[in-house]
């Protein structure tokens, strides 16, 4: 039964990284995806506005 038990804390441990890891990649992608879709933004915004003005 010590064993068992020393098993199964070590798994926890084991998820608790896996969990966190992948929380952190998360908010990578997040936040990395919304610079993107405002440089794509603005790209476009600013093509719009010059041809537009002429």
């Amino acid at each position: 039964m010590k064993h068992l038990m020393k098993g199964i804390r070590i798994a926890a441990y084991i998820t608790e990284i896996i969990v966190a890891g992948s929380t952190i990649v998360e908010f990578v992608e997040k936040y990395s995806s919304k610079r993107k879709k405002k440089d794509a933004a603005s790209k476009v915004d600013t093509g719009n506005v010059a041809t537009e003005n002429p």
